[in-house]
């Protein structure tokens, strides 16, 4: 896929821009005083949700079946502290567009345990989100790997392509996690986790919504956002925290409740 502004890649065999990668790779860039490069990243970005509705996997037309972390608000919150918070109004149509992307399945849920596309609806009435991926079935990246695990696991073949490529949109492609088998990736239940990163993400992502509509003397706006940042704030305190582990860790569908996998995502 065609960008506009030069970019940078993460080298070796990746020859393609990746989209979490871009702001670790953002980060040094402006720490070498190269502004400009980082800037770009930023538009390119802008210029793939603009086109596709959200950021791809990488941008090659085979990704365009997910995204991975959404790392584009933290990128735009660096750009604003090199120039100012009205770049937060220049990207405030992508962030829009973005945040639409990953809460697009929340009109469709109903009741507690309800789960459509990258959002769920779980105890408290908290909608929140997990990884997914339009596609189930293997990845043109990984056809031979993924047909070769779908022989061997127990796992329904759709399930099982959906739940690897649910990890690839997680950039934590393929972490034991993800598996109930921590040793066997046919175990492979990503679709089942609600993760703490990623709602932490969404977290800033509304928050830095809610600052962009304020700005733009958009009150009504600014306060949906802000509610919708509480409330995923209390989804987070309530649900992704074990008092036992004291650590913030990932919420699972079918326990209805978070799990004991402490992982280094409690960061977020």
């Amino acid at each position: 896929i065609a960008l506009p502004h030069d970019y940078v890649v993460p080298g070796g065999r990746f020859r393609e821009v990746y989209y979490w990668d871009s702001y670790f790779s953002m980060l040094g860039l402006l720490v070498d005083d190269q502004k400009e490069y980082a800037k770009n990243m930023v538009d390119n970005f802008a210029y793939l949700i603009d086109k596709f509705g959200f950021v791809p996997n990488g941008n090659r037309a085979y990704y365009l079946s997910r995204s991975q972390p959404p790392f584009f608000a933290p990128m735009v919150g660096l750009l604003a502290e090199e120039y100012g918070d009205s770049v937060l109004l220049e990207y405030l149509p992508a962030l829009e567009k973005e945040y639409n992307f990953w809460m697009l399945g929340s009109r469709n849920l109903k009741k507690s345990g309800d789960v459509s596309l990258r959002t769920a609806k779980v105890k408290g009435d908290f909608i929140v989100n997990r990884y997914h991926d339009n596609e189930a079935k293997p990845r043109p990246e990984g056809y031979r790997e993924d047909s070769l695990l779908a022989k061997r696991s127990n796992q329904d073949r759709e399930k099982l392509y959906t739940n690897i490529r649910a990890a690839c949109e997680s950039g934590w492609d393929f972490s034991s996690r993800w598996f109930v088998d921590p040793s066997d990736i046919g175990t492979i239940q990503t679709s089942n986790i609600a993760p703490v990163d990623l709602n932490s993400l969404l977290y800033y992502l509304e928050d830095m919504l809610a600052k962009a509509y304020e700005l733009k003397e958009n009150d009504e706006r600014s306060q949906v956002l802000a509610k919708a940042a509480y409330e995923r704030r209390r989804a987070v305190l309530t649900h992704f925290y074990d008092s036992e582990l004291k650590w913030f860790v990932d919420y699972q569908f079918d326990r209805q409740s978070s799990n004991s996998n402490a992982t280094l995502a409690g960061m977020y």
